[in-house]
């Protein structure tokens, strides 16, 4: 009777895994091209860059909260880096853009510039929420279109190139066959993992997240640890921005839009709750391992973008009608 019960426990526990595995013995039925190493090098590389933002936003979940600003805010540290330097430039008369708009300079500033965007956005999508009594969704909304915005006018429309070698090796570097992309996502997640489960703060979190009131009451700082959640988050969208730039050799204002539902969609999938205390890394590290799976399936049956869209989409509405079921909204 045990064993029956461990079997199925495991099962439910992992069944994300045979998810993951069923894609794969459909793609390999499907088509002769899918278990290529070119193949599945492309579809790992692409889960790194969602994967990371879904894990970033896991921890703004955690809390019974929301960041829409993931996307925009991926794309956002790079052109700021950029569109910075050209400007200080021409100030100073010193070449920063070369043939129009070849990014010719330090790699990096990008890198600093790029991680210090990321948090500085997250701490004010936190102090917006927390002191400025702003819903999260309404909060990360207006910061999403404001860098949105942002994108366009340090950009004026057009793209950048960085074809610096010190800064695009992370997009084309592989390591054991494995991209570097998918390293740095790996090693997040693991790190994330840890933090979750065996220290302060992962407890701190889920207490938030399972009921604020009672976490107030036994004395938790829930402002300093719920504004913690969108510096981390923001954090993972500008990694993610790194490496994504890095890969493209471009940053361009159109780019990383729509990603933030593509995230949210990654972690709920995995079993990351939209109202708070269920769900950690190692589940939106599933979810994106199932999603990037089947989006790379997609590719191999000629399916584009749009089929993507339609099926993050269904996911999303079908996570938060179960979730209402289970539990009543917080206050995302």
């Amino acid at each position: 009777m045990n064993t029956n019960i461990n079997i199925k426990k495991f099962f439910f526990n992992n069944i994300l895994l045979f998810v993951f595995f069923a894609i794969f013995l459909t793609g390999s039925l499907t088509s002769e091209y899918f278990f290529t190493l070119v193949n599945l090098q492309n579809m790992v590389r692409n889960m790194a860059v969602p994967g990371l933002l879904a894990l970033g936003i896991t921890f703004v979940f955690l809390v019974s909260r929301i960041d829409l600003s993931v996307g925009t805010l991926t794309i956002f540290g790079p052109i700021l880096a950029v569109s910075s330097l050209a400007y200080l430039g021409d100030l100073f008369d010193f070449k920063v853009l070369v043939r129009g708009n070849i990014y010719a300079n330090s790699a990096t500033i990008i890198v600093l510039v790029s991680l210090l965007t990321g948090l500085i956005i997250g701490l004010l999508n936190g102090v917006g929420v927390m002191y400025g009594k702003i819903t999260s969704f309404i909060m990360t909304l207006a910061m999403m279109k404001a860098l949105w915005g942002l994108n366009y006018v340090l950009t004026s429309g057009h793209a950048f190139y960085l074809q610096v070698p010190t800064y695009t090796w992370m997009g084309t570097l592989n390591i054991l066959s494995i991209p570097f992309s998918t390293w740095i996502f790996i090693c997040m997640t693991i790190i994330a993992s840890i933090m979750m489960k065996y220290t302060i703060i992962g407890r701190r979190i889920y207490s938030i997240g399972g009921d604020e009131k009672t976490a107030r009451l036994a004395g938790i700082n829930v402002t300093f640890w719920v504004i913690l959640t969108f510096v981390m988050s923001g954090f993972c969208s500008s990694v993610a921005g790194i490496l994504f730039s890095s890969r493209l050799q471009t940053v361009d204002a159109p780019l990383a839009v729509g990603f933030e539902l593509t995230a949210i969609a990654f972690a709920v999938v995995g079993g990351v709750s939209l109202t708070g205390g269920r769900g950690s890394p190692y589940r939106a590290f599933l979810g994106t391992l199932v999603m990037g799976g089947l989006f790379n399936l997609f590719s191999m049956w000629g399916l584009n973008t749009w089929h993507r869209n339609i099926v993050v989409g269904i996911i999303i509405i079908l996570v938060v009608i179960l979730d209402q079921r289970n539990n009543k909204f917080g206050r995302i």
